[in-house]
């Protein structure tokens, strides 16, 4: 039987497709059917995918995401260092996109690990951190030196609960760093320290996996977190976007001068100016005159950290010298 149809039969079928009513839609009016969900043999329903829906991060969005995880490791250094009271460095060492499989296979241990329950996201979000700094900063928050010899392959739940008055400033400094795109609210919903027990997703459900890195004196580990990308999805086009360089110019005037009215300068009020040579400077004695290079009653300069600014006359308030600004000094 041949089971690829020639021309001819092509357009004997079509011939016969048109004969009983039935119209070929054109090519370019086709629509794609609508997607409904499916329900399986036992009634649960299932929901549809889209395959032309991508479920990755784009270059430009994971930019952006780089530079909020850059802005919680300074500070988690802040944080680390304060809480263990020691000069502690943390550094975003890497923001990318892979399998939850695969982050599984690639967790080193041993390590402690945290589900969180962070909303707005409906899925729960994993931190961890190396089972050796955090024990360390149990030993180290405890009153000890934080130099520890053996450490153990689980926590009790002692030393889970002193380890999160480290933990959870971490937490908030991270939701602290998104908080111009989404304000979180974090909870710990389970804590162990077994790799095996943390398949609370798919295998191949795409994560955005971050990755940071805390070096002190004696002090060295890891912290990682991981949101599923379905958590970040609706939330794409403000990672993807730079807020400052979105702004038309002058927008910030405003805010910026806000932020610096209160700031201190110095203000100087020069009354003349003199250049004599070395060897006069030396022989020069208490009650010797020195003539300046300005004439009775010519404004005064006034420099402004450092530089000329204005122009004024001195004068009398009450029993102290001040000042009238004549002119602004051209730039």
């Amino acid at each position: 039987m041949n089971e690829i149809l020639t021309n001819e039969e092509i357009d004997t079928l079509l011939q016969m497709f048109r004969s009983e009513g039935g119209a070929i839609e054109p090519e370019s009016e086709k629509r794609p059917a609508p997607v409904v969900p499916i329900a399986d043999n036992t009634g649960r329903v299932v929901s549809p995918i889209d395959l032309l829906k991508p479920n990755r991060l784009g270059r430009e969005q994971l930019r952006g995401l780089e530079r909020y995880f850059e802005s919680a490791g300074k500070l988690l250094s802040a944080t680390i260092g304060d809480r263990l009271r020691l000069d502690t460095r943390c550094d975003c060492v890497a923001v990318e996109q892979l399998r939850f499989g695969s982050w599984l296979e690639q967790l080193p241990g041993p390590v402690a690990i945290y589900v969180l329950q962070m909303e707005p996201f409906k899925l729960p979000v994993l931190f961890t951190a190396s089972t050796s700094m955090l024990y360390g900063a149990v030993d180290r928050i405890l009153g000890g030196s934080g130099k520890v010899q053996k450490v153990p392959k689980d926590f009790t739940s002692a030393e889970h609960t002193v380890a999160e008055a480290l933990v959870g400033p971490c937490l908030d400094r991270i939701c602290e760093a998104l908080s111009e795109v989404i304000k979180l609210k974090w909870t710990i919903a389970n804590r162990f320290c077994n790799p095996s027990m943390a398949q609370i997703l798919p295998a191949q459900d795409v994560v955005l996996s971050i990755y940071f890195q805390a070096a002190g004196d004696f002090l060295l580990g890891d912290l990682r977190l991981v949101i599923p990308f379905v958590s970040l999805e609706p939330l794409l086009d403000k990672f993807g976007r730079d807020s400052v360089a979105a702004l038309e110019p002058g927008a910030l005037r405003q805010k910026l001068g806000v932020t610096v009215r209160d700031m201190p300068v110095d203000v100087a009020v020069e009354l003349g100016g003199a250049r004599i040579r070395l060897r006069q400077l030396l022989e020069l004695q208490a009650g010797d005159v020195i003539p300046l290079d300005t004439r009775f009653g010519q404004p005064a300069v006034v420099p402004v950290m450092g530089r000329p600014k204005f122009t004024g006359h001195v004068g009398r308030i009450g029993n102290r010298l001040g000042l009238q600004v004549a002119d602004v000094m051209a730039q």
